[in-house]
């Protein structure tokens, strides 16, 4: 950018003039009045961090590539400053504004460079952006920060400042201030305001005292103390009235990208001092809270490279009078932790070698040290937006039968509104004496830190809080249990070896339950995450932040307030025997549907002990036609699709392309079967669980739920079929025990939406079925809008087809205009187990 390179010409033929009242004198390495004892720095027009301070240039075009980059960080124009420069700010989130549980994401907000000679200020805040941007598909801690929390970044508040520091970044007057003339230089390098009634041009003598103390112009406590001041020469001028400023206005005016009603937390970042300037209020609840925050960041800080250690120097209890700063506006407006953060120098130059002849060398950070002052400070901040994003809870459980596999006990959670939760639980079979189990433990966010593969505890924090408390009890007296084995899991796939949404937020215990009582037995559980946080004692309230603290956190009493405990609700029935858990067979092959949501359902094939395909004929959330499918994984008594997929882009009849196919993952989709005839759906995608219990609604010839594979001649003809040169669309097929053969085309429509035609006709031996009518429906709508009565059933056309051992062919034709008639060779793609073998004819 042009301007930001200096220009020492004139500076130097007035530094001559040493006999002036207002003199330029120049910062250097070499000993003097304003020797540093170490280079001077020279901000590099470059965006990529270095070791060394970027120009503002630089700076921008580090945020537009990163803005680029990353579908997670989106720049908004807030304002414009004095002198009409562009002031932005950037929000680093996914777009839906929902936690991955479908809960209102919280807001945390983090601004630099407000006085402008701080150059620490903007490269701290955009390594922040840098860290977590870069790090974002970790699949664990960065992921959830982007994914669950609403970050707001204000890289540079004071735009025209902070550019007049960088076109003289040696150059300042003396002599001038009406406080400290000899010791506080003005203007050039250490302009600290913006450039309200001034211009630019540092040989312009008669203004370099001008501009407004951004951090004084701030309600409620503005102009109320001796630390701001009328006088426009002040370092500390407050300006003529509230968010006079525009840079302040813009700053305000980002609070609406949080949004207001979100907010959390809020850091001014500045220099210098290795301090929080916390703010203290007469709501001591809030007052520890953020003394913990400050005490996770620090203590976490101080174990990175240099060992520096930030001390917390929380204010007096404001009433009437305060310095209006940014922060005491956050605090106050917003009821949220807020401070300065005074980032290095400690005191000055002297830290880092330096002469230490003036203090404001406590300002200019020498080279080599900004990029461990930017990355450390990252780090340190984004564990205290992790504190911030909220207390933890278990929001899923787990019983599983270690030597079958199935699921006996299934706990989770359900989202009913952004303040309540309701408890869906599924009891399979009650646990048995004698017997192993698993036991997963979910919660809503990441709760361990992992070195070299290892679960350690996050830096700074005891070795205390990694224990898991867990027992089971009857009438309040522990059962026996002996614990086999305990982990946190990094692999994804859900229970019981998987974690929920995030690596390590899933926890999972093997025990023995020995000798004991019968009845139902409660869990107590307990846990604390990452900054020592414990769980909340009653999860059918969510967690929240209002007047100044949280909401809806409960101990094992359910009693409100700001540490959680026990949680003990969920039950289970214990009993002396019990009868074997279902598992998923070959009889599971078959079609299931929710007799409320009469209009869609379920295929299912079982091609394997380890494999299912499932097929999912439905609607959109406007009433046409879509179906998914995806490969399930058997792991006992459930099927389990990671990712099911949705399809688009295809054409019906002669204009099908299979190029122009796309799939697309809608959602992970698993179904609990709790006997021959039933099974429990669960469907999630971001923000959003959709449950059904499905029934059976077909037997397939052969393959009898619970009395094992027959053989049987039509069995063949149960699968999976397609045309090889018209991937993309398909057949599903089940031969069935009553002589039919039901059939469902997934296809398009004549418009190239998604459509399924379907029907049944008599099945002979040589393996020929005729649908005289085929159907098409419309009118059902997705989850839980959906009513049976909406959907209307019309008549299609007429399928006929030919299966035989390798192959096959199929036509069509009566359909609606548009449609045509046609017909194709088709072939088996897959075939449930027990169908195989083609019988010999």
């Amino acid at each position: 950018m042009a301007g930001l390179k200096p220009t020492l010409g004139a500076a130097l033929v007035l530094l001559a003039a040493a006999s002036s009242a207002q003199t330029l004198v120049e910062w250097t390495e070499e000993d003097g009045q304003l020797g540093l004892g170490y280079p001077v720095p020279i901000p590099v027009d470059t965006p990529l961090p270095f070791d060394g301070f970027r120009t503002y240039a630089g700076l921008v075009a580090r945020h537009q590539q990163l803005e680029m980059d990353h579908e997670a960080l989106a720049g908004t124009v807030v304002g414009a400053s004095r002198n009409g420069r562009e002031i932005r700010a950037y929000r680093m989130s996914d777009p839906d504004d929902l936690t991955l549980l479908g809960l209102p994401e919280p807001g945390l907000m983090i601004q630099g460079t407000i006085h402008a000679r701080e150059w620490q200020s903007p490269e701290v805040v955009t390594g922040l952006m840098e860290w977590l941007l870069e790090r974002g598909d970790d699949r664990g801690f960065h992921q959830y920060l982007l994914e669950n929390t609403n970050i707001v970044v204000i890289p540079v508040v004071n735009v025209d400042g902070f550019l007049q520091t960088q076109r003289f970044p040696t150059l300042n007057y003396l002599g001038q201030d009406p406080v400290a003339p000899n010791s506080f230089p003005r203007d050039g390098r250490m302009t600290r305001k913006n450039l309200r009634d001034r211009d630019e041009d540092i040989d312009t003598t008669d203004d370099h005292l001008l501009g407004v103390d951004l951090n004084r112009n701030n309600p409620p406590f503005w102009a109320t103390s001796a630390n701001s001041s009328p006088d426009e020469r002040s370092l500390v001028y407050h300006g003529t009235e509230p968010h006079g400023e525009p840079e302040t206005q813009a700053m305000a005016a980002a609070v609406g990208l949080v949004p207001a009603e979100r907010m959390r937390l809020y850091t001014d970042v500045h220099s210098f001092g290795r301090l929080f300037f916390s703010e203290r209020v007469v709501n001591n609840r809030r007052n520890v809270i953020t003394a913990n925050i400050i005490a996770d960041f620090s203590n976490h800080h101080v174990t990175l490279p240099g060992n520096k250690r930030y001390v917390n120097d929380p204010s007096p209890i404001k009433f009437s009078t305060g310095f209006g700063s940014t922060d005491e506006y956050f605090s106050e407006t917003f009821d949220v932790p807020s401070w300065t953060l005074e980032i290095e120098p400690a005191g000055g130059g002297e830290e880092y070698g330096g002469f230490g002849r003036n203090s404001s060398d406590g300002f200019i950070l020498p080279d080599a040290e900004i990029r461990r002052v930017r990355e450390n400070l990252a780090q340190s901040q984004l564990v205290a937006f992790y504190h911030q994003a909220g207390p933890p809870t278990i929001v899923a459980a787990r019983v599983t039968d270690v030597a079958t596999g199935a699921t006996v006990q299934d706990f989770e959670w359900d989202v009913v509104d952004p303040a309540n939760r309701a408890l869906h639980h599924t009891s399979v079979r009650p646990l048995v004496a004698g017997r192993e189990y698993d036991l997963w433990l979910a919660f809503d966010k990441p709760m361990r830190w992992r070195e070299g593969g290892e679960v350690v505890p996050l830096p700074g924090q005891s070795e205390i809080g990694l224990r898991v408390i867990s027992d089971l009890r009857i009438d309040g007296q522990p059962l026996t249990e002996t614990v086999l084995a305990e982990d946190w899991l990094e692999t994804i796939g859900g229970a019981p070896d998987g974690y929920f949404s995030y690596r390590d937020d899933a926890y999972r215990k093997r025990f023995r339950l020995e000798e004991g009582g019968t009845g139902e037995a409660t869990f107590f559980l307990q846990a604390a995450d990452l900054v020592g946080q414990r769980t909340d004692g009653q999860p059918a309230t969510v967690v929240d932040w209002r007047g100044g603290n949280w909401i809806g956190y409960e101990n094992l009493d359910g009693e409100e307030g700001d540490v959680g405990g026990t949680d003990a609700t969920l039950t289970v029935p214990v009993d002396g025997e019990a009868t074997p858990a279902f598992l998923v067979e070959p009889g599971s092959t078959a079609a299931y549907f929710d007799p409320t949501h009469d209009g869609e359902g379920f295929l299912i094939e079982i091609v394997d002990a380890a494999l299912a395909v499932v097929y999912w004929f439905t609607y959109d959330e406007n009433g046409a036609q879509r179906w998914y499918t995806g490969n399930g994984e058997i792991r006992g008594n459930e099927i389990v699709v990671e990712d099911l997929l949705g399809v688009a882009g295809g054409r019906f009849g002669d204009a099908f392309d299979p190029d122009a196919i796309e799939r697309f993952r809608v959602g992970r989709l698993s179904l609990l079967f709790t006997g021959c005839d039933g099974a429990q759906l669960r469907f999630g995608t971001p923000g959003k669980v959709f449950r059904q219990d499905l029934v059976r609604l077909s037997e397939v010839s052969g393959l009898g739920c619970g009395s094992g594979i027959t053989p049987d001649n039509a069995a063949f003809a149960t699968g999976s079929w397609f045309d090889p040169a018209r991937s993309g669309e398909g057949f599903v097929v089940q031969a069935l025990a009553d002589g039919r053969g039901l059939v469902y085309w997934f296809t398009f429509d004549t418009e190239g939406q998604p459509a399924w035609y379907f029907g049944t006709g008599d099945l002979t031996d040589s393996g020929v079925v005729t649908i005289e009518d085929a159907f098409v429906t419309s009118g059902g709508r997705f989850g839980d809008d959906f009513d049976p009565d909406d959907v209307v059933l019309e008549r299609w056309g007429t399928l006929r087809f030919r299966f035989g051992c390798t192959g096959g062919s199929m036509s069509y034709d009566d359909t609606p205009p548009g449609f045509g008639a046609g017909s194709f060779d088709i072939a088996a793609l897959t075939r449930p187990a027990g169908a195989e073998t083609c019988p010999s004819r």
